[in-house]
Protein backbone atom coordinates (compact mmCIF):
# COMPACT_ATOMS: atom_id res chain seq x y z
CA UNK A 1 0.00 0.00 0.00
CA UNK A 2 1.34 3.41 -0.89
CA UNK A 3 1.85 6.04 1.77
CA UNK A 4 -0.79 8.48 0.54
CA UNK A 5 -3.32 5.66 0.20
CA UNK A 6 -2.57 4.60 3.76
CA UNK A 7 -2.98 8.18 4.99
CA UNK A 8 -6.29 8.57 3.13
CA UNK A 9 -7.64 5.41 4.76
CA UNK A 10 -6.39 6.55 8.15
CA UNK A 11 -7.92 10.01 7.73
CA UNK A 12 -11.24 8.52 6.62
CA UNK A 13 -11.31 6.23 9.65
CA UNK A 14 -10.48 9.08 12.02
CA UNK A 15 -13.22 11.28 10.52
CA UNK A 16 -15.78 8.47 10.56
CA UNK A 17 -15.01 7.83 14.24
CA UNK A 18 -15.20 11.49 15.31
CA UNK A 19 -11.39 11.70 15.67
CA UNK A 20 -11.40 9.13 18.45
CA UNK A 21 -7.80 8.17 19.25
CA UNK A 22 -8.92 4.57 19.75
CA UNK A 23 -9.13 4.40 15.93
CA UNK A 24 -5.35 4.26 15.68
CA UNK A 25 -5.34 0.99 17.60
CA UNK A 26 -6.87 -0.75 14.58
CA UNK A 27 -4.18 0.40 12.15
CA UNK A 28 -1.13 -1.64 11.40
CA UNK A 29 2.06 -0.82 9.57
CA UNK A 30 2.98 -4.47 9.30
CA UNK A 31 1.43 -4.74 5.82
CA UNK A 32 3.33 -1.72 4.50
CA UNK A 33 6.80 -1.70 2.94
CA UNK A 34 8.70 0.74 5.18
CA UNK A 35 11.37 1.42 2.57
CA UNK A 36 8.67 2.39 0.08
CA UNK A 37 7.21 4.76 2.69
CA UNK A 38 10.63 6.30 3.18
CA UNK A 39 11.07 6.77 -0.57
CA UNK A 40 7.62 8.33 -0.89
CA UNK A 41 8.27 10.70 2.02
CA UNK A 42 11.53 11.80 0.42
CA UNK A 43 9.75 12.31 -2.91
CA UNK A 44 6.95 14.34 -1.30
CA UNK A 45 9.48 16.43 0.58
CA UNK A 46 11.57 17.05 -2.53
CA UNK A 47 8.60 17.90 -4.72
CA UNK A 48 7.10 20.26 -2.13
CA UNK A 49 3.66 18.64 -2.44
CA UNK A 50 3.15 19.22 1.28
CA UNK A 51 4.40 21.82 3.74
CA UNK A 52 7.31 20.90 5.99
CA UNK A 53 4.98 20.88 9.00
CA UNK A 54 2.61 18.43 7.29
CA UNK A 55 5.48 16.12 6.42
CA UNK A 56 6.71 16.24 10.03
CA UNK A 57 3.20 15.32 11.24
CA UNK A 58 3.21 12.31 8.93
CA UNK A 59 6.65 11.32 10.20
CA UNK A 60 5.51 11.67 13.83
CA UNK A 61 2.51 9.42 13.14
CA UNK A 62 4.78 6.82 11.54
CA UNK A 63 7.12 6.96 14.54
CA UNK A 64 4.17 6.40 16.88
CA UNK A 65 2.90 3.43 14.89
CA UNK A 66 6.39 1.89 14.58
CA UNK A 67 7.03 2.24 18.30
CA UNK A 68 3.71 0.63 19.07
CA UNK A 69 4.02 -2.26 16.62
CA UNK A 70 7.67 -3.19 16.44
CA UNK A 71 10.47 -4.13 18.75
CA UNK A 72 12.82 -1.62 17.12
CA UNK A 73 14.76 0.65 19.44
CA UNK A 74 13.35 4.20 19.64
CA UNK A 75 16.58 5.76 18.35
CA UNK A 76 16.54 3.45 15.32
CA UNK A 77 12.95 4.43 14.52
CA UNK A 78 13.68 8.16 14.80
CA UNK A 79 16.79 7.71 12.69
CA UNK A 80 14.92 5.80 9.99
CA UNK A 81 12.00 8.24 9.80
CA UNK A 82 13.59 11.63 10.43
CA UNK A 83 17.24 11.49 9.43
CA UNK A 84 17.34 9.35 6.30
CA UNK A 85 18.86 6.47 8.24
CA UNK A 86 21.76 8.43 9.66
CA UNK A 87 22.45 8.13 13.36
CA UNK A 88 20.92 10.90 15.44
CA UNK A 89 23.15 12.41 18.11
CA UNK A 90 21.07 13.72 21.01
CA UNK A 91 22.48 16.68 22.90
Amino acid sequence: MKLLDFLRVLARELIDNDYNDETLKDFSLLDIDLHQIKEELNFIEGSELLDREEIDMIRALLVYLLMRETELHDDDIYSFIFSKGKQIVWN
